[in-house]
């Protein structure tokens, strides 16, 4: 469970969810965690929750150093809330689902939810596609899904599965159970399945949501003349027109109108003193705000995302990485703030450097020039030509090579006259 607050463009999170791997609270510009969503690197965060199962492994059945184990959770998954906050929702689940699991409570594997918004069961419909996607390949052994019983459910068995209220049940019942260790491989194999369709969900809701914003905020002459929120009606009238279910549907979440965070007034219905109560919120200084209740991690997706676009705030493809970004500044930058993978610097500083880079790169014009011009200077800098001479040549090479590129001089006459140094 998630609560959400939006004083301004600042989206504030406060997470309903019992856990001691890391925050409760966190704050950020909107659009920010839903585009880092939407362009972290899938194979670092897929080798993270691969490093967390190891983790696990380890502690569960091999060294059981809880202190190691913790401070070695902690980082792991403070390295996932970098990547997008988003993935903490996931963490969560993940890590309470490998615990129910080494305590044999089977339950948690016969109606296992993701981030609350994966069916495991469902995904087996899929298990040639995943075993097919190299990128998800796990180090785990997974070839006894070859046989695996779920895989044979039919859509009668997919109805019959428990729903929330006999989920919890199970859960009260299985407190009051002795639980047993699994065996290592068994536990193994059941980890690497849910760290396979962990993975595959990630990418899954990736794809679906930069296609519904290049859709949006691209060039489909299909939707011309529509808001962008009509746009996304228009996205979810085409799936249902396919047979799909819509992405945008009514009751997404509860909103309500409270204190934030919450006074001991909230927590019952007896009179209160008003005096009392005024002075209360005077000296504590709390406000009463509108409160979004979210159930699953998709859903705060979408919630994002329909605030971003009904916010009037620009929505930007980083003219370097092609991901998307919500400008801070100016409303006509191209670069976004993030680093790139492979890069060290984010694309506002070196966006606009590399990009002149490889079109020079790519021009046979610039690279004869550049040729040139080094030959040149090292002939300047071992004095076989004087300063003066080369900062003549300089310019005037310059000026032809503007020329060749403007069509004002032929290529051959341009290259020609570049090697006419190499006669003296």
């Amino acid at each position: 469970m998630l609560f959400v607050s939006l004083p301004g463009s600042t989206v504030n999170l406060r997470f309903g969810l019992n856990n001691n791997i890391g925050i409760e609270k966190y704050s950020y510009n909107l659009g920010d965690e839903l585009f880092k969503f939407l362009s972290f690197d899938m194979s670092e965060v897929y080798s993270l929750y691969v490093e967390i199962a190891e983790a696990f492994m380890d502690y569960h059945y091999g060294a059981k150093d809880r202190a190691a184990y913790a401070e070695k959770l902690a980082a792991l998954c403070g390295e996932l809330d970098k990547r997008s906050i988003y993935l903490h929702w996931y963490t969560v689940d993940f890590v309470e689902h490998m615990t129910q699991l080494q305590k044999g409570r089977k339950y948690v594997f016969d109606s296992y939810l993701v981030g609350q918004t994966l069916e495991m069961q469902d995904i087996f419909f899929r298990y040639e596609q995943l075993i097919s996607d190299g990128s998800l390949k796990p180090y785990f052994d997974i070839d006894f899904l070859e046989n695996y019983p779920f895989r044979r459910l039919t859509e009668e068995d997919m109805a019959a599965r428990p729903n929330y209220a006999e989920r919890d049940l199970y859960k009260t019942q299985a407190k009051n159970e002795k639980t047993k260790n699994v065996p290592k491989a068994e536990m193994r194999k059941s980890i690497g399945l849910a760290v396979l369709f962990l993975a595959e969900d990630l990418k899954r809701k990736r794809t679906m949501f930069c296609g519904d914003i290049e859709a949006i905020t691209g060039d489909d002459a299909t939707l011309d003349g529509l808001s962008l929120t009509q746009k996304l009606y228009m996205l979810d009238i085409r799936r249902r027109n396919k047979g799909e279910n819509p992405i945008y549907p009514r009751d997404l979440w509860r909103t309500s109108f409270e204190a934030y965070p919450r006074t001991p007034y909230d927590y019952h219905d007896d009179p209160a003193d008003e005096k009392e109560v005024r002075d209360f919120l005077l000296k504590s200084g709390v406000e009463i705000k509108q409160v979004h209740e979210i159930t699953t991690a998709e859903r705060l997706i979408i919630f994002e995302l329909l605030t971003l676009i009904t916010s009037g705030a620009f929505i930007k493809k980083c003219k370097y990485c092609g991901n998307y970004f919500v400008p801070q500044g100016r409303s006509d930058t191209v670069f976004c703030d993030r680093i790139a993978r492979g890069e060290l610097k984010p694309c506002s500083m070196i966006g606009s450097l590399k990009l002149h880079k490889a079109a020079k790169a790519d021009n046979p014009i610039h690279e004869v020039h550049l040729k040139a011009y080094r030959r040149m200077n090292s002939k300047a800098r071992t004095r076989r030509i004087s300063q003066s001479v080369f900062l003549a040549w300089s310019d005037e090479a310059r000026a032809k090579r503007d020329a060749c590129l403007n069509g004002e001089l032929p290529f051959e006459d341009f290259t020609t006259w570049l090697d006419e140094d190499k006669k003296k």
